[in-house]
């Protein structure tokens, strides 16, 4: 660490640089500073979910800009974090996306919701077998609930036969679960970043519960912000929800060849 800017090496492929610069956080100011401003622009937004009395969060928002590429019937939506809510699926479904939907704690086997929506019966985190995922109903408390069927994100990609095509989206409202997959993609995967476009992600930081200590979600979260900038994600969209914050990373080089 140097003049306060912390760096580590990365396994980066491409031409992404080989190490990517943290600064040390020192403040709440700063944090928020990053996280909820926007880094580059989107001019054709689209609401997906959150309509007619659906939950806050079941709304998520698309940039539809041509550089993004978004054609019916070309556009696979990856949805992780179901909870018995479809107005997001329903809505990427009506875009013309094939959508693959992900949740294991709603109790329902695998199975084809409509003719472009297909449900999996497994959540997402850094590990194949099984673990805890999700959040205590309490939202002031982050201890996970009882082990649930996952798997990791390059292990789901392979299986649906997705590895080497463009995924146009990948929601994640996971329960803080986030952080196991963000961890896993950057450490294990960063070359599956490169096929990603848009990346919208509930954020369970422990801001807005006065927890800025050395083991709080929001340091935690920290380095995943700028490791993401380092692979070339931009923040697009960033909205405050209370309790979470709905932050939405585009690629930058999307549909540069």
């Amino acid at each position: 660490m140097a003049n306060g800017i912390a760096y580590i090496n990365l396994k980066i492929v491409s031409s992404h640089p080989s190490k990517c610069y943290i600064p040390t956080l020192m403040s709440k100011a700063q944090y928020e500073h990053y996280l909820y401003n926007r880094q580059t622009k989107c001019d054709n937004w689209a609401q997906l979910g959150g309509w007619l009395g659906a939950p806050a969060d079941g709304k998520k928002m698309m940039c539809l800009d041509e550089r993004f590429g978004i054609q019916a019937g070309k556009c696979v939506v990856l949805s992780f974090g179901v909870n018995n809510e479809w107005s997001f699926e329903d809505d990427a479904e009506r875009l013309g996306c094939e959508v693959y939907a992900f949740d294991p704690t709603m109790g329902k086997e695998d199975h084809q919701r409509s003719a472009n929506i297909r449900f999996f019966n497994l959540g997402i985190s850094d590990v194949e077998g099984e673990k805890g995922v999700g959040m205590n109903p309490d939202p002031l408390d982050f201890n996970f609930r009882k082990p649930f069927p996952v798997d990791r994100y390059e292990n789901i990609v392979r299986r649906l036969g997705l590895e080497g095509r463009v995924i146009d989206y990948v929601k994640m409202d996971i329960e803080l679960a986030e952080l196991d997959v963000l961890r896993d993609l950057l450490d294990n995967s960063p070359r599956l970043l490169r096929n990603i476009n848009q990346i919208a992600v509930e954020i369970h930081h422990d801001l807005q519960h006065g927890d800025f200590g050395p083991n709080s979600t929001v340091r935690k979260f920290w380095p995943f912000y700028h490791r993401l900038r380092c692979h070339g994600f931009s923040i697009i969209s960033s909205r405050d929800q209370i309790l979470w914050r709905e932050v939405v990373w585009a690629r930058d080089t999307a549909g540069i060849p």
